[in-house]
C-alpha cells in the first residue's frame, strides 16, 4: 500500500488537527474489522470499485463516490477490485471551533453530530453537489502538495466550504435551530482540557483533573466536551492512548507490552489490549508482528 500525506499539525503535543493522505492498496478481499477512529473523515474515491462496511450498512464504491464518517464510527473497506486510488481528510473537531469566534464555529460539524434519519455515508451519486464537495476535495489537495502563500488557511476554507455544502444541499441534517449546539463561550475551556490531555498521555488522568483545567464542574464538561468533540473525554483520552501506542509500534521501538502500555497511560496490560483492538481491530502484537492482508491492510482504512 501507497501512502502520500500531507499535515496541519496541532500546535500542543497531539500529531495532527488535519490530514490529508492518499491510499492506493492492492486488490483484494479481507475480513471486515471494527476499524475506527477519532478524527473526522471524508473520503474521496478517485478510481477502483469494492466494498465500504460499517456496522450496519455495505455500500458500493466506484470513482466519484465521497463518503463521510464521524468519531468513532466503525467502517471498512472488505473488497478492492481494480485500480483502486482514494484521498482521505481526517480533522479533529477542534480544528473546525478552536479559534473561538463566529466564523469558525462547531455548528459547521452538525452534518457529524445531527444526522437526520435520511443520512448516508455515502454521499448521494444523483446529488450534483457531490461533484461540488468532489473538486473542493480534489483543490484542497492542490494547495497541500503545491504549498502556495497562506496554504493552511485556504484548506480551512475549503474544508469550511465543504461543510456548509454538506448541511445546506443534503437532506442529512436535522432541522433543529433552537438547540444552542456551539456552547462558545467554552471554546478555549475546552482546548485547555484537549491540550492537558495530550501533553500528559503517559500520566494518570481523572475527568475531576481535566474539568479543573477547563475551570467547570465535571458534570457540565463531560457535557460540553462532548458536544464539541462527538465522543466523552473519556473515549477520546483512550483513543489518544492508542494512537500513540500505534505509532510506537510502527516506529519498532523496542519495549515490553508492560512498558509500552505504561508509557501510553494504561495501568495494565488487560486494559491495553482490550483498547486498543476496540480501536484499531488488532491486537497489539499484531501491529507490531507485521501481521497484515496481501492487499495492504493498515492503520489508514
Amino acid at each position: 500500500m501507497e501512502v502520500q500525506e500531507a499535515l496541519i499539525p496541532s500546535s500542543g503535543k497531539g500529531p495532527f488537527l488535519l490530514k490529508l493522505f492518499n491510499v492506493h492498496p492492492s486488490p483484494g478481499s479481507r475480513p471486515f474489522r471494527m476499524h475506527k477512529h477519532l478524527p473526522f473523515e471524508i473520503v474521496l474515491f478517485k478510481s477502483g470499485q469494492g466494498i465500504y462496511r460499517t456496522l450496519d450498512k455495505e455500500y458500493d464504491i466506484r470513482s466519484g463516490d465521497v463518503f463521510l464518517f464521524s468519531s468513532n464510527e466503525v467502517h471498512c473497506i472488505t473488497d478492492i477490485r481494480g485500480d483502486m486510488s482514494l484521498m482521505n481528510i481526517h480533522f479533529e473537531p477542534r480544528f473546525i471551533w478552536s479559534n473561538g469566534n463566529d466564523l469558525f464555529d462547531a455548528n459547521y460539524l452538525k452534518i457529524f453530530f445531527q444526522r437526520s434519519k435520511n443520512f448516508e455515508n455515502r454521499l448521494d451519486r444523483d446529488n450534483p453537489h457531490t461533484r461540488v464537495v468532489g473538486k473542493l476535495l480534489e483543490d484542497m489537495e492542490v494547495e497541500f502538495f503545491h504549498k502556495p502563500a497562506e496554504h493552511r488557511l485556504m484548506v480551512k476554507v475549503q474544508l469550511l466550504t465543504i461543510l456548509v455544502h454538506l448541511i445546506r444541499h443534503f437532506d442529512y441534517v436535522k432541522d433543529d435551530e433552537t438547540e444552542d449546539f456551539g456552547y462558545k463561550n467554552n471554546f478555549a475551556a475546552v482546548e485547555k482540557a484537549i491540550d492537558m490531555i495530550d501533553r500528559h498521555l503517559s500520566e494518570p488522568i481523572t475527568l475531576q483533573d481535566l474539568a479543573q483545567a477547563a475551570n467547570m464542574s465535571k458534570t457540565y464538561f463531560c457535557a460540553v466536551f462532548k458536544k464539541l468533540n462527538g465522543v466523552t473525554a473519556w473515549e477520546y483520552m483512550t483513543a489518544k492512548r492508542v494512537e500513540k501506542a500505534v505509532e510506537w509500534l510502527r516506529k519498532g521501538e523496542e519495549c515490553t507490552m508492560l512498558e509500552l502500555a505504561a508509557e501510553c497511560g494504561f495501568n495494565n496490560t488487560a486494559n491495553f489490549n482490550r483498547a486498543f483492538k476496540l480501536h484499531t481491530g488488532k491486537t497489539p502484537s499484531e501491529v507490531r508482528q507485521g501481521r497484515f492482508s496481501a492487499m495492504g491492510d493498515s492503520y489508514y482504512d
